[in-house]
């Protein structure tokens, strides 16, 4: 498997997550993204271009060396971003596709008219100089009472990033969401229902534009937020993960019969 997490995330904080599917998987590669996590930069960088340029070379100089014949893709939010179009310009890599709250919209609730004319026009006053501070904090990420009460997590300091960098993964997720309709992995996608960061409504919109053809799967979960894998029953969408698999197996065998 090949997992990448999200803005501003880190593998660290999906280890109890992977360590639940590493029985069934010869290796697990978790490359934290660039600025964030163990790759934290003192300056924030500028597109998400030099993001998808390090999968990259990951996977040139790490993954495909190993000769792995079958390598599922699992991207978390912007990491589903990602994921998906990893797997539109590049299927013959990958075997299946795990979408866990792919980040293909921001919510409005949070990411609301107000922000967003700040963020430009101070990306339109001070160019690569500009700075932004996310807006939403754990409370929006998480419910679960041992994450928000954990000081690990509810004393970091909110993420700071460039307007220029927010823009590109809009355009980023923009490209995702329109190709989408042309994905031929099979596909499992995971959407929490009380996301406020991303747009649930555009996961839906997303998972609908995936090919009939395509063999596909959508799992909802009404009380989680954004980062499911930070949920209390988190280890359900490990289950979902490792049965997935067998519905495909069950698919084709349908398909086989008639």
């Amino acid at each position: 498997m090949l997992f990448v997490p999200g803005l501003g995330g880190s593998v660290k904080n999906a280890l109890h997550f992977l360590e639940q599917l590493r029985p069934e998987y010869d290796a697990i590669y978790g490359p934290d993204l660039r600025s964030f996590g163990l790759n934290l930069l003192e300056e924030p960088i500028h597109s998400i271009k030099d993001v998808w340029q390090d999968l990259e070379a990951f996977y040139q100089q790490v993954i495909a060396p190993a000769g792995h014949t079958e390598l599922l893709l699992c991207g978390i939010s912007l990491g589903g971003v990602l994921s998906t179009l990893m797997a539109i310009r590049h299927p013959e890599r990958y075997s299946q596709l795990i979408l866990l709250a792919p980040a293909y919209k921001p919510h409005s609730k949070t990411f609301t008219m107000a922000y967003t004319l700040r963020t430009t026009a101070t990306y339109l006053l001070k160019g690569k100089r500009a700075r932004t501070q996310l807006p939403y904090g754990l409370p929006q990420i998480t419910n679960n009472p041992a994450i928000l009460n954990d000081p690990q997590y509810n004393t970091a300091p909110p993420l700071v990033l460039s307007p220029a960098f927010l823009l590109s993964v809009r355009d980023f997720a923009s490209e995702a969401l329109s190709g989408i309709r042309t994905l031929k992995l099979p596909t499992l996608m995971i959407i929490p229902g009380q996301d406020v960061i991303c747009d649930p409504a555009a996961m839906r919109q997303a998972f609908n534009r995936i090919p009939a053809s395509t063999p596909k799967l959508c799992k909802e979960y009404p009380d989680f937020y954004h980062d499911v894998l930070f949920d209390v029953e988190h280890s359900a969408i490990a289950q979902d993960i490792l049965d997935w698999p067998l519905s495909l197996a069950s698919r084709s065998a349908s398909l086989a019969s008639i």
